[in-house]
């Protein structure tokens, strides 16, 4: 098996995968959306809300602000948490956004200081400590650190130069067929024409069509911002390992059993 890294940024990444199948990749889609630790606040108590919004309100919409995780937190054992603190007291209408959040551990904050939380009419006043810990995906959404998590098999995108004007892009790398018609092999390679490309199929046009690699693997995703992306796949793929370890030991250690029961 190949991997290539298609695209690497602080906010997405895309990986081909050559030479893999679609148990493969699930696996590794599931681990990233269910294995990987983060932060997400998962109790909150309240001492004073006077505010419209009931407590269990406030309490959703904090829960599923997505929070950077600092790494150190994996070293520790036992409960991990943090707590952040809000206390606000409205001298006109105002909105309560997550900057407002006081976080006990300066890299455990909200990934944006501007999602709002609850708006206060003046004279209201919110007074709660959140207590965030780490979760999985697999306990809840909040701790999933991925969304628009997807994969599929490469399209190869074939069409008909007379009809569709790609063949003096300089990035595409095209394999001449019969007539006028040209193949389009890798489309990560140029996204903007494979887009085009992609348009033409879903409308039905003429002078395009498409088929699909079995033989590699395209997954892409979108990082929430708890951390990024380069780290939630190195993690998703230690977790698979890490199962993979404990069903061999496991196993053999039934096989070892076996034996000596019989």
């Amino acid at each position: 098996m190949k991997i290539r890294v298609v695209e690497m940024k602080e906010d997405r990444a895309t990986i081909l995968l050559e030479d893999a199948t679609p148990a493969l990749a699930n696996a590794l889609r599931r681990s990233i959306m269910s294995e990987v630790p983060v932060m997400a606040v998962d109790e909150v108590i309240f001492f004073i809300n006077t505010t419209d919004f009931i407590d269990e309100y406030i309490a959703h919409r904090l829960a599923m602000i997505p929070l950077r995780t600092d790494p150190k937190l994996y070293k520790i054992s036992g409960d991990v948490f943090v707590t952040l603190k809000l206390d606000k007291t409205a001298e006109e209408d105002i909105t309560v956004y997550s900057g407002d959040l006081e976080s006990s551990d300066p890299l455990v904050i909200p990934v944006s200081s501007r999602i709002p939380i609850v708006t206060m009419r003046k004279g209201q006043r919110l007074k709660l400590e959140a207590i965030a810990r780490l979760g999985r995906g697999k306990q809840h959404a909040k701790w999933q650190p991925v969304s628009g998590l997807r994969y599929s098999y490469l399209p190869i995108y074939e069409f008909d130069s007379s009809v569709v004007k790609l063949s003096d892009c300089e990035k595409c790398e095209l394999e001449k067929l019969e007539g006028s018609w040209y193949r389009l092999n890798d489309p990560t390679k140029c996204p903007i024409c494979a887009s085009q490309l992609e348009k033409m199929v879903n409308r039905g046009e003429p002078g395009v069509r498409v088929r699909w690699d079995d033989k590699r693997i395209i997954i892409g995703f979108e990082s929430n911002g708890q951390l990024p992306p380069f780290r939630i796949i190195t993690m998703a793929a230690e977790e698979l390992v890490k199962k993979f370890e404990e069903f061999e030991s496991k196993f053999t250690s039934a096989i070892e059993a076996m034996k000596k029961s019989s």
